[in-house]
């Protein structure tokens, strides 16, 4: 008979706890690009159990922090503890560990985290030019001929019109290589806007692109679309919808898309998106170029005077034509915005909106441009008067909601129902709500949520990935875009941001183009598959790499030391984290704090001029 004594069973023990635990390990989400030393930091932990550690590359402990409670984010269908970890400012390179497993060995500090990637965000755009080549000394491995060169457009039957134009130049859409002016609108107007913020940030930042005279490097690309666009003008105001094929083609460069090009449609949403972005170029390139400034403007007006006389021409695809549609029925957001900025430009009161401040789809999207004249009225006061207070309004009612979300789950702003196609420009449309917001308030909290959405582009997201192609310890490699799929290189072209998960499978089929089904457990956030088959969740597109470029970008040049001319003092000096109390030493004065008031049998809080009810909320 054998026996075994307490000291034989200790191993075993050992052994079973020991792979239990490795079974049970926390997963670690965090930004794959970097955090700023400055800023407030953060990363996600599901599955972890107990203090956290973060330790340097010599192995030596730094920081050791306890996590926040858990909270269920139902996007993943996760319970997610946030770790803050703000009091690392030290730049390198960390592990993470917790119970004595590393979890990750990734975690970056560094000062300029994101200039790298607003770089390659905007130098995006290059990659995606119609009717010229890229040169290697430009484009490095993702050199390739020109495609659609023959400026030479035949007039289709939609447009209402025969013959041809000459419409050359213009950003690749998305995928495919179509080029379409509604979509242009909100892509261009929000990289106008970005320089238009920040203008002595951009004027010396380049990315390695072709000079276009004396332009800064972001002024010169974003004029490389607009020479498009107003190829698609018709003489009496009018602007067409698109330039396509008839069909979309197949994985083949550019230079292998052979078939016809047309111009495709007509439309009221085209013609008012025209107008906006035109507007705001006037003010942008007066400086530099007084006449193609003016040449714009012009363009603007004739473009708004057709949308008046024509307010109701929706397009939608003619028989026989199936590329993409950007086909929009509800077109007054289009004239609101249209008419603001040709507002401020001209300072005529007939192109004058007043704000609905009961409008509530006010986060832009290409079909939803009302929130583009609520951003322009909040951050010209001088020129819009009373608006302005409204937009503010405006802006802070929604930012408060979105401050709330990211303070639960992965930290980020999205909810369940902003998984649609293109989530990841939805994310990124919020963050630059916020920096809106951040800047006419100057209150830290609208920072911080602002910054928690680049967060979640670049990792701390339940599918532990970069969104953005050669960006992150793990990023896209198979995206859904032809000269990535055709082009021979394995690694795709860089500073793309993929559409991200969404459950809607509308690329999921038994067909041999089609993928397999990647819902995972059919949760909003995690459905989503790296492969070129996945249209619905892993093509790239202009309109949503801007809103990206812009949260990076700008959040650089805040931290450089630049703020809008509008904004609020104190903007561009960042400022202590909303998130966690500070208690000062230094009792000396209490010259700002808050004081407890009555008035007329009423009690309120006052603080800094602005009186607050007991529960916070500011007393209109």
């Amino acid at each position: 008979m054998v026996t075994f004594g307490l000291k034989q069973y200790i191993p075993i023990v050992a052994t079973v706890f020991s792979l239990a635990s490795a079974a049970t390990a926390a997963t670690a989400y965090i930004n794959q690009v970097g955090y700023r030393t400055t800023d407030p930091k953060e990363f996600a932990l599901v599955d972890g159990n107990g203090d956290v550690e973060i330790v340097d590359a010599a192995g030596q402990t730094v920081l050791k922090t306890t996590p926040k409670a858990a909270s269920k984010w139902n996007p993943s269908g996760q319970d997610v503890q946030l770790v803050d970890f703000s009091e690392l400012k030290t730049p390198g390179t960390y592990s993470i560990k917790q119970g004595g497993q590393v979890l990750r060995n990734d975690l970056k500090i560094a000062d300029k985290v994101f200039e790298d990637v607003t770089k390659a965000s905007l130098k995006w755009y290059y990659y995606q030019r119609a009717s010229m080549a890229l040169e290697e000394q430009y484009a490095g491995q993702w050199k390739r001929d020109a495609g659609h060169a023959n400026p030479t457009v035949k007039l289709h039957n939609s447009t209402g019109a025969s013959g041809t134009i000459n419409s050359s130049k213009g950003w690749y859409d998305a995928g495919d290589y179509g080029r379409y002016i509604v979509n242009s609108g909100i892509t261009t107007y929000t990289l106008l806007s970005l320089y238009e913020h920040f203008p002595d940030y951009f004027k010396t930042l380049k990315w390695n692109i072709p000079a276009e005279g004396t332009l800064p490097d972001l002024l010169a690309e974003i004029k490389y679309n607009l020479d498009w666009m107003l190829t698609m003008q018709a003489e009496d105001g009018m602007v067409y919808h698109k330039v396509t094929t008839l069909a979309f083609p197949g994985d083949v460069m550019p230079a292998k898309d052979t078939e016809p090009l047309y111009v495709i449609g007509k439309g009221t949403a085209a013609a008012f998106d025209f107008a906006g972005v035109m507007a705001a170029a006037y003010r942008v390139y007066k400086p530099f170029d007084a006449a193609y400034a003016t040449k714009c403007l012009e363009a603007a007006k004739k473009a708004y005077a057709w949308g008046e006389k024509n307010p109701s021409v929706a397009f939608n695809n003619p028989m026989g034509v199936s590329t993409g549609t950007y086909s929009d029925g509800k077109l007054d957001d289009e004239k609101v915005f249209a008419g603001m900025e040709l507002f401020i430009s001209t300072g005529e009161a007939s192109y004058k909106p007043t704000l609905n401040a009961n409008e509530s789809s006010i986060v832009p999207a290409w079909p939803e441009m009302y929130g583009l004249a609520v951003y322009a009225a909040a951050t010209h006061a001088t020129e819009v008067g009373a608006d302005a207070a409204t937009a503010k309004t405006m802006l802070i009612d929604i930012a408060n909601e979105f401050v709330y979300e990211s303070l639960k789950g992965f930290g980020v702003v999205m909810s369940q129902t902003d998984f649609v196609w293109g989530s990841n420009s939805v994310a990124g449309n919020q963050g630059v709500f916020l920096l809106y917001t951040y800047y006419v308030t100057g209150e830290q909290k609208y920072y911080e949520a602002a910054k928690k959405v680049m967060d979640y582009l670049l990792g701390k997201n339940p599918l532990d990935m970069s969104f953005v192609t050669g960006f992150g310890t793990k990023s896209p490699m198979l995206p859904h875009h032809r000269p990535s799929t055709a082009d021979g290189v394995t690694e795709p072209v860089p500073g793309m941001i993929v559409g991200g998960p969404q459950p809607g499978g509308e690329d999921i089929g038994t067909k041999s183009w089609e993928c397999k089904d990647y819902r995972t457990g059919k949760m909003p956030a995690t459905s989503y598959i790296d492969d070129r088959c996945s249209y619905a969740t892993n093509e790239v597109a202009i309109n949503w790499n801007a809103p990206f470029a812009y949260i990076a970008g700008a959040l650089e040049a805040l931290n450089a030391g630049y703020a809008p001319s509008f904004a609020v003092e104190g903007v561009a000096k960042g400022g202590t984290s909303a998130l966690k109390p500070v208690v000062s030493k230094n009792r000396g004065t209490v010259e700002n704090a808050p004081r407890l008031r009555f008035a007329d049998q009423k009690v309120f809080i006052e603080k800094n001029g602005k009186r607050f009810d007991l529960k916070g909320h500011l007393i209109k």
